[in-house]
C-alpha cells in the first residue's frame, strides 16, 4: 500500500509517492494545476502525467490534492473519473492549499499564514475546530498579497507620474518594469498588454527591494499590507479562541525569506502570536493528511 501528496500550484504541481511508513519512493514536480488557468483538457494532461506517475494506483490507499480551486465541482469530477478509470478505490482528499500548507507547518495549535500571490490565513485549535480568513482572489480580496503589493506599486508610480506623488525610487523601478513610457506605459501593462494576476505580482519584489534601500513610499504599501495580513490573523484567532503567543507559521513567496516586508509581518503580528517558520512544507503536509486518511 502506498500513498500520494500532491500541492497543485499555479505555477507547477509537486507530487510524492510514500510507502505506509511515509518514505518518499517517488517525487517529480510538474507544470501548473490550476484548472481556470491551464484549461480543461491542460487539466486532464496534468491528472494523466500525475497518474503515470503513480503507477497502479489499485494500489493506493490514500490521495490528497490540495491546491487553489482542486475542490471545486469541476476538477474534483475530472479527477474522480480519471481515477475511477484507473481502478483506484482508495480515499480520495481534496483541499485548499491552506490546509496541506498547516499540516506540514505546525504540529500543534495555531494558524498558518500564506503571502505569495494571493493571501489566506488557516488555522485549528486543540480541539481539532478550524477558520479561514482571506483567500477570496485578487478581485476582491487577497490583502497584503502579491498581487495587492504590485497593484499598489502600479498606483504609487501613476500617482508619482501625475504629481501626486513626490519623485521616489519605486516610480523608477516600476516604469523600468512596465518599459517607461510614464503613465502610457503603466495604462498599457495594466490594461492594454493582456497582463494577469501573476504579471502584476511580480512587482511586489520590487516593493520590498526600494523599502529595504530606504524608500517611504514603498515602505508604506508594505506597512499597510503587513497590517492587513495581521487582521487576517486576528480574526483566525479570535475565531478558534487561541491564546495569544500561539504559533503562527508564515508561508508563501513573500514571507518564505528573511526580508524587509516578512520582518514587518512579523512586528505587526507579535502583539497577539509567535511568528515561526514552518516546520516543513505543504507537500509534506498533503502526505501526511494522506497517511492519516489510509489508516481510517
Amino acid at each position: 500500500m502506498y500513498v500520494v501528496g500532491i500541492d497543485g500550484g499555479g505555477t507547477k504541481t509537486r507530487v510524492a509517492v510514500c510507502d505506509a511508513a511515509g518514505a518518499i519512493l517517488r517525487r517529480e514536480t510538474l507544470g501548473a494545476f490550476n484548472l481556470s488557468d491551464i484549461g480543461e483538457d491542460g487539466f486532464r494532461r496534468r491528472v494523466g502525467e500525475i497518474l503515470a506517475l503513480c503507477g497502479d494506483v489499485r494500489g493506493c490507499g490514500a490521495m490528497c490534492v490540495g491546491g487553489a480551486g482542486v475542490s471545486g465541482a469541476a476538477a474534483g469530477e475530472i479527477l474522480r473519473s480519471a481515477l475511477a478509470a484507473h481502478g483506484f478505490t482508495g480515499r480520495l482528499r481534496l483541499c485548499g492549499d491552506h490546509e496541506i500548507a498547516l499540516a506540514g507547518a505546525l504540529h500543534e495549535p495555531g494558524c498558518v499564514l500564506i503571502a505569495g500571490t494571493g493571501s489566506v490565513c488557516y488555522g485549528k485549535n486543540a480541539a481539532g475546530a478550524d477558520a479561514r480568513c482571506g483567500g477570496g482572489g485578487h478581485i476582491i480580496d487577497d490583502p497584503g498579497s502579491g498581487y495587492a503589493l504590485g497593484r499598489d506599486a502600479l498606483a504609487a508610480a501613476l500617482r508619482t507620474d501625475d504629481g501626486r506623488l513626490a519623485e521616489n525610487p519605486l516610480h523608477m523601478a516600476v516604469l523600468a518594469a512596465v518599459g517607461g513610457n510614464g503613465i502610457q506605459g503603466i495604462f498599457d501593462f495594466v490594461y492594454f498588454s493582456h497582463r494577469g494576476k501573476s504579471d502584476i505580482a511580480a512587482l511586489a519584489p520590487l516593493v520590498v527591494q526600494c523599502a529595504a534601500a530606504g524608500d517611504a513610499v514603498s515602505r508604506e504599501i508594505l506597512r499597510r499590507g503587513a497590517e492587513e495580513l495581521a487582521r487576517l490573523v486576528r480574526t483566525v484567532m479570535d475565531r478558534l479562541a487561541l491564546e495569544n503567543g500561539s504559533p503562527c507559521a508564515l508561508a508563501g513567496g513573500l514571507l518564505a525569506g528573511d526580508n524587509v516586508y516578512r520582518r514587518l509581518v512579523a512586528e505587526t503580528l507579535a502583539p497577539f502570536c509567535r511568528a515561526a517558520a514552518p516546520e516543513h512544507d505543504a507537500l509534506f503536509g498533503a502526505v501526511q493528511l494522506a497517511l492519516a486518511d489510509a489508516k481510517t
